[in-house]
């Protein structure tokens, strides 16, 4: 077998980028579906930006629970990362393959205090870069004595320095200028990070990076990774060394534009000091794992936020208030202890001069306290038996728990309130000027308002209670009420059975573009919240011929569909499925169930429709005649025409559909999508291998999609083969597959987003004034 590797030392690699005047950014990106990963590393390799790649490991795997990381990757079972020791090696170098270059290395990183099965995987796979360390990787996320840590971390370093023999310079990165991410000074992690890398060499490894985790004061920040540059340049002097920086790991800011303003902090930072590596995060951090995309655009924001910082003029020196001097006390006390590095950390950790404050580690003393002045300094308020007594700044009363949460949230708080009250946020900014693909500028910048109503309206919901006692609130919802006792009417009058399916089951629908599935717990089973119900609808044609659902569903979309006015996290959908039936019998149904809505609506509730102002002679045309229809092919010319530069291989994008929205009077059905671009149900057509019997309903005044539906696929065979192509595992869809095998009825079926289509006829600026209690992407709710 033929191994992808790279032949660049990572740390070459980051030296020729800092020589050059660049920054390297680095996503937190780990994902346990191989297509996914390797997806994610050529988004990272092809941002706008000098990037490396990552390979973030999942949690079983961490713990060396390779049982049950095996399980979880035969059964298809999402995972918190890469499960690198469970994946074969083939899977790997797969996932690698076209990905590793001289410019483009890969880093594994794992959080494990036993790293050695994960050592001897990334070598195997040609990689010979990764991060930890025996005591950053011991006492914050495990039980583990730091003694087995110690023992474990030093046959890894072992393991890893044999890759010298192949002519490349492995490397690794402390992870100690971290620890528990917040309150800790920032001499004890200058310290811990320095003593990591003593140990990496004392072991073989003589390519090192020490990182320091961005903290609470910029100006402390600042004059801390000096200090950690100047120790290094002492004790480390005819070392391959760098400093790689850490985005901030604490409670990280709720607000889109809170977040940039951390970021571009950080990226400033990195820049003044002479960090070579920064590693980014995201404005989804504070709620969820971030998509691909949210990586990479935080990846070009970190990017242009350091170019910016290059060309400002170089800030004055920082003050000296005794941080170098208290990392080196501590540094040296540690190397008087024994001639072992690894011996020294034991001994230090029994003796106290090592004391993480707020760290509940067996083997950590917790004799130390810090605090936060009003200005975000940390400062030490106990020291325990640390021998930094001359260094020690003056002390105040020790953290209530009240003051430890205040403390917790000082970074959140500081920059959300900077984002609300309208300050400039320069990492936004940069996004939406940063030299990316014409493809993916949409994600970067609102989209222009699309409400038909008069006035305007907020971007996100007033309080609960302003929203529910809102006479606006109250006209829109009565008519979401009438809207929907008329679907009742209408399919029961054409002979359909409602049926009540499940909201959560241990699959769902694989299809929605970016969004993210949520796990629960059912009794020890790993069930999903319900995307779509379309699973389910197929197997009730076994029982009804002809069924509809109204149900809600929950999707976790990336926070760029904030800016659609289209997208809620939590919504509703009428989904129906008739058996034996054609795409355009679908069509047809929708045609005239949209009509009958309509109608009966502005015949019922003129008052409401006055109330909110919506212009009713632009609904009046869907009471009659059929919708038009374009392919998709069509829409892709049209769209490129106006200049929007939409893939042909893929749906049509939020920005695309809101231009296809806005060209016409009437809603239209988009049909035709290629193969590929939509989940395995879509029925491919026979007569047009390639493409699927499918169709969304496009709203016009640039409302944008109101319905999706298609033929589905019902041959056991051909889903299988589907399933395969769309990367979907068919092990996690066993309930399904067993009654697809013994048969289910050819159908064809539609769901229609409820608040959707209430904003449309109601004429709303976004779709969260159609539901009672909204769930933003992205913003927490009731």
């Amino acid at each position: 077998m033929t191994v992808a590797t790279s032949t660049q030392s990572f740390g070459d690699v980051i030296a020729r980028a800092q020589r050059a005047g660049r920054l390297v950014v680095q996503p937190r990106m780990g994902m346990s579906n191989p297509r996914d990963m390797r997806l994610g590393l050529l988004a990272t390799k092809g941002a706008a930006a000098t990037t490396v790649g990552t390979i973030t490991l999942d949690s079983y795997t961490r713990i060396g629970a390779s049982l049950e990381a095996a399980e979880a990757v035969a059964v298809g079972m999402e995972l918190n990362g890469y499960p690198l020791v469970a994946h074969d090696l083939a899977t790997t170098t797969g996932v690698l393959a076209g990905v590793l270059s001289p410019d483009f290395p890969v880093q594994i990183r794992h959080g494990s205090p036993c790293p050695e099965p994960i050592v001897a995987a990334l070598i195997a796979a040609g990689l010979h870069a990764t991060e930890g360390g025996p005591v950053s990787y011991c006492l914050p996320y495990s039980r583990m004595p730091l003694e087995t840590a110690t023992s474990n971390w030093a046959r890894s370093c072992d393991l890893l320095a044999g890759v010298r023999d192949t002519g490349v310079q492995p490397h690794l990165e402390s992870f100690g200028g971290c620890m528990l991410g917040q309150l800790c000074p920032p001499g004890l992690l200058i310290a811990l990070s320095v003593l990591e890398c003593l140990f990496f060499r004392q072991h073989g490894v003589h390519s090192v990076s020490l990182s320091y985790a961005q903290q609470t004061n910029a100006e402390q920040d600042r004059e801390a990774v000096l200090a950690l540059r100047r120790l290094a340049d002492e004790l480390m002097p005819d070392a391959d060394r760098h400093i790689v920086l850490y985005t901030y790991m604490g409670v990280y800011p709720r607000t889109p534009a809170g977040a940039d303003g951390l970021l571009t902090e950080a990226a400033r930072l990195a820049v003044r000091t002479g960090a070579a590596r920064l590693i980014v995060k995201t404005a989804a951090e504070a709620y969820r794992i971030p998509s691909i995309a949210e990586n990479v655009a935080a990846l070009e924001a970190a990017a242009v936020a350091a170019a910016d910082e290059r060309r400002a003029p170089a800030p004055n020196a920082p003050g000296d208030t005794g941080i170098y001097a208290e990392a080196r006390s501590l540094v040296e006390a540690v190397l008087n202890l024994d001639s072992d590095l690894g011996r020294a950390l034991i001994k230090a950790f029994q003796h106290g001069y090592l004391d993480v404050p707020y760290c509940l580690h067996p083997d950590n003393a917790g004799r130390a306290r810090s605090y936060l002045d009003q200005a975000g300094w940390l400062h030490w308020s106990r020291i325990g038996s640390m021998p930094i007594a001359e260094t020690l700044r003056p002390t105040r009363s020790e953290l209530t728990a009240a003051g430890l949460l205040e403390a917790l949230s000082f970074v959140e708080r500081k920059f959300d309130e900077a984002g609300r009250s309208g300050l400039p946020t320069p990492a936004r900014a940069a996004v939406a000027s940063a030299p990316t693909e014409p493809k993916e500028l949409w994600r970067t910048k609102p989209m222009t308002q699309l409400s038909a109503a008069p006035g305007t309206q907020p971007a996100n919901p007033p309080s609960t209670r302003e929203h529910l006692s809102s006479p606006a609130t109250w006209a829109v919802l009565t008519i979401q009420s009438r809207m929907l006792a008329a679907t009742r009417n209408f399919l029961c009058q054409h002979g359909f059975t409602e049926v009540l399916l499940p909201i959560i089951g241990p699959v769902t629908d694989p299809g929605a573009r970016g969004a993210k599935q949520v796990d629960i717990d059912y009794y020890g089973h790993r069930y999903k919240l319900m995307t779509s119900a379309i699973l389910y609808k197929q197997a009730s044609l076994t029982m009804f011929d002809k069924i509809y659902c109204i149900a809600p569903n929950v999707r976790l979309e990336p926070l760029d569909t904030t800016v659609t006015s289209r997208h809620l996290a939590e919504f509703h959908q009428i989904d129906v499925e008739m058996a034996g039936a054609s795409r355009d019998q679908a069509m047809r149904l929708v045609e005239e169930l949209v009509s009958y809505v309509v109608t009966k609506v502005l015949s019922d509730l003129p008052a409401e429709f006055e109330r909110l102002g919506r212009d009713t002679a632009a609904l009046a045309a869907l009471t009659t005649g059929p919708f038009g229809r374009r392919s998709h092919a069509e829409s892709v010319a049209t769209l490129r025409e106006l200049g929007h530069p939409q893939n042909p291989d893929a749906e049509i994008d939020w920005a695309g559909e809101a231009m296809l929205s806005q060209l016409e009077s009437r809603p239209f059905f988009l049909t035709d999508y290629p193969k590929g671009s939509r989940g395995f149900y879509d029925r491919e057509n026979p007569q047009r291998p390639g493409f699927l019997r499918n169709f969304d309903l496009i709203a016009a005044e640039g409302y944008g999609e109101l319905c999706s539906g298609s033929e589905r696929e019902h041959d056991y065979a051909a889903i299988i083969a589907r399933m395969r192509e769309t990367g979907e595992n068919p092990a996690k869809y066993g309930w399904y597959l067993d009654m697809v095998r013994q048969g289910i009825p050819a159908s064809a079926g539609f769901g229609i987003g409820l608040e959707r289509l209430t904003r449309y006829i109601a004429g709303l600026g976004s779709v969260w004034q159609a539901s009672a209690f909204p769930k933003i992407p992205g913003v927490v709710s009731p």
